[in-house]
């Protein structure tokens, strides 16, 4: 998880604000800690870090040292236990209210909500619900503290961190005024979506896979942890009472459990990350580039997902970007990049990588697959280079339908001038492959263009052809929202539309790196 989207920071909101963030964000925040280390895959294995602190198993012990025929603490807890603790914590925040003012904050994040993460009908919004958890309650409020501290808060937490653990300073870019951050820009969207404690235990088990790529070993979460703690400790001040302090620790133990279990269960079927070479780099103007490059060793994956990529050039540096592409027989993997205004790494893939060149690839992430679709017809609505895992999809949809399985598929392509839907060709060649494939191309300030004008997202709300589908978003993130919004009101369910919630919550365009 690379938080980069937007500029505005939490604190700058008003209380309410801020409240109804801490209310959303305290799971968020024990996801993303871990995952802002960074690993140089030039450098080796970190050392070991053999500190000791307060987040520690439920016994309340410190972290046991693994010994030959003992076993660790995370092997001592079930995926069941984690994921109970996970679902105390949703479910407790679901129950709490809302502040009285909260009517006059922004509201945007709370639309992609799904409805079994809205407010219960009826409940109160002058005093807790009768089954409010304090503990739970105490999370919403030391975290809204934290979260109202912004900077400072980030940069005790990093002296912390450091301090404690110098040798950690090395996993992490040079520049840490960004990584700063990071660290609460991460918070506000990233978990909104993932609607059942299941879901978001499978999703931290991915990112428990990925940190491999970072040497993450299980003794840097309880440093981090600890971190985490003593950061909550100086800003919420009063409080962070016992029962906070033990609801954070239970929550931050479970989702550590699931991290580090998934890691070394992975570590015995697959490398923590794959060289490949670049094979193929087409540019097609307007900062975009499609890459073709090829693992040394197969990287599974579903269309869909997400993954992060190194490039030399900035050796410490990971940024995310979706897969264009079925898995294919060769193992090639194509990428859809549009470098940004001061992204280190797009502008490295875009200008100044070339065939024979060596990038680093992460393992796959998310969960915007097509099992959830079943046997319904796709509608696909994709913003820009917010179109490489929706071709993903579309291209693995018309490969089953030789398997039985026929669906049509509904493509919505928009960006703002023609010149810029860089991969008509290819859709075009899909549409002529397979009758049941749709594509509707959008433009939004080119009055020119031949074809439909307007709102890719709206442009597809009116004109699709039922409710019945199973609906696919991707593109930058204001787009997304706006696109979620008019779906559900032009009468899709919002269980049937998906978005990869970690990369809206990563950057301002959603499948294109930065």
């Amino acid at each position: 998880m690379l938080p980069e989207i937007g500029d505005r920071r939490i604190a700058d909101g008003g209380p309410a604000e801020r409240d109804r963030a801490g209310r959303r964000c305290v799971v968020a925040l024990v996801i993303s800690l871990p995952s802002l280390m960074r690993r140089d895959t030039g450098h080796g294995t970190p050392p070991d870090s053999t500190a000791t602190g307060t987040i520690a198993p439920p016994d309340g012990g410190d972290v046991p040292t693994p010994h030959r025929g003992r076993l660790a603490w995370w092997r001592l807890r079930s995926w069941r236990k984690d994921v109970d603790v996970l679902a105390r914590v949703r479910d407790g925040l679901q129950n709490l209210p809302d502040s009285a003012d909260e009517d006059d904050a922004p509201a945007s994040e709370s639309e992609l909500a799904r409805p079994s993460e809205s407010m219960p009908q009826g409940a109160s919004a002058e005093a807790p619900s009768p089954s409010a958890d304090p503990a739970i309650a105490a999370i919403r409020h030391t975290f809204a503290s934290v979260a109202a501290a912004g900077d400072d808060a980030a940069a005790f937490f990093y002296a912390r961190l450091f301090v404690r653990s110098p040798e950690l300073r090395e996993l992490f870019p040079p520049a840490m005024d960004e990584q700063r951050d990071r660290l609460f820009r991460a918070l506000a969207r990233i978990v909104e979506s993932l609607s059942s404690p299941e879901e978001l235990a499978s999703y931290l088990t991915q990112l428990g896979r990925d940190h491999r790529k970072y040497s993450v070993e299980p003794s840097m979460y309880e440093t981090v942890g600890a971190a985490l703690v003593a950061t909550l400790r100086t800003f919420a001040g009063a409080d962070f009472t016992p029962a906070a302090e033990e609801a954070w620790v239970q929550t931050y133990t479970a989702a550590s459990a699931l991290m580090i279990r998934a890691a070394e269960d992975d570590s015995a079927a697959a490398p923590p990350y794959w060289p490949a070479e670049v094979v193929e780099h087409e540019k097609h103007g307007h900062g975009i580039a499609v890459l073709t490059v090829a693992p040394d060793e197969p990287l599974r994956y579903e269309p869909g997902q997400h993954l992060t990529v190194q490039t030399p050039r900035w050796p410490h540096v990971w940024r995310p970007y979706s897969i264009a592409c079925r898995p294919r027989e060769d193992g090639l993997i194509r990428l859809h990049v549009k470098a940004v205004p001061g992204g280190w790494v797009s502008n490295a893939l875009v200008h100044h990588t070339f065939p024979g060149d060596e990038v680093i690839l992460g393992s796959a992430l998310g969960t915007m697959t097509l099992g959830a679709a079943e046997n319904r017809d796709l509608l696909c609505i994709a913003g820009g280079t917010g179109l490489s895992p929706l071709k993903a999809i579309a291209e693995q949809a018309v490969r089953e339908s030789a398997a039985g399985r026929h669906r049509q598929i509904f493509m919505f392509y928009g960006a703002r001038r023609r010149e810029e839907l860089y991969d008509l060709r290819d859709l075009w060649r899909l549409s002529d492959a397979y009758p049941g494939f749709q594509l509707t191309s959008v433009t939004s300030d080119d009055p020119a263009f031949e074809g439909m004008q307007g709102n890719v997202g709206r442009v597809a709300a009116r004109y699709m052809p039922h409710k019945d589908c199973e609906a696919y978003v991707a593109g930058p993130a204001s787009m997304v929202r706006e696109t979620v919004r008019v779906l559900t009101k032009a009468g899709i369910a919002r269980e049937h539309i998906h978005f990869d919630d970690t990369l809206l919550a990563s950057r301002q365009r959603v499948g294109s790196g930065t």
